[in-house]
């Protein structure tokens, strides 16, 4: 007898819990596809507040990158369904899974930080791009880890290119010192 609707999502539901605490690489790129989610609504709303002699500039790059990533999202997805997985898909998952915040006191912030902000939020997505590309190749989901990878150097190239714009260097201030060890 073919399961109901309901227990198809609570067999999900559970199998995602486990999938979370010993994270497999669709778990690890589902949080991928949340900071994804959620960075596109950053672009939109630093798009909106950024000022300045750069305004213009500033804004059409934003709305450009936060195009490029609503069509990383559905590509994303669609690389998670071709391995078997379900990818979130709903704003509660997306809220659930994401590490990076919103703040609505944004509209406030220089553009400086708000950029800086952005350049902090590459560096939290690569992070998690980068253990979804080492358990992918873990499990043998090549394509996934070739798409991974692909949007691990379009990541490195948008903290680039803010980070250029803040007038730094493309890693300075973001990795830490080794005298620290």
């Amino acid at each position: 007898m073919a399961k109901s609707i309901e227990e198809r999502y609570l067999a999900e539901q559970k199998q995602a819990e486990i999938d979370h605490h010993q994270p497999t690489a669709g778990a690890m790129a589902d949080h991928v596809l949340a900071n994804l989610r959620v960075l596109t609504n950053k672009l939109v709303q630093a798009a909106w507040y950024v000022k300045g002699p750069s305004y213009f500039a500033d804004r059409e790059y934003l709305l450009q990158l936060q195009a490029t990533l609503n069509h990383d999202i559905v590509q994303l997805g669609d690389q998670l369904r071709a391995v078997g997985e379900k990818p979130a898909s709903v704003t509660a998952e997306f809220s659930e899974y994401s590490m990076l915040t919103e703040d609505p006191r944004i509209k406030y912030y220089s553009t400086e930080a708000i950029l800086a902000g952005l350049v902090a939020d590459c560096q939290t997505s690569l992070m998690f791009i980068q253990r979804a590309v080492a358990l992918a190749n873990q499990e043998s989901k090549f394509p996934l880890a070739n798409y991974l990878i692909e949007l691990n150097g379009q990541f490195d190239r948008a903290s680039q290119k803010l980070q250029a714009r803040l007038g730094k260097e493309p890693r300075e201030g973001l990795e830490e010192d080794d005298e620290d060890d």
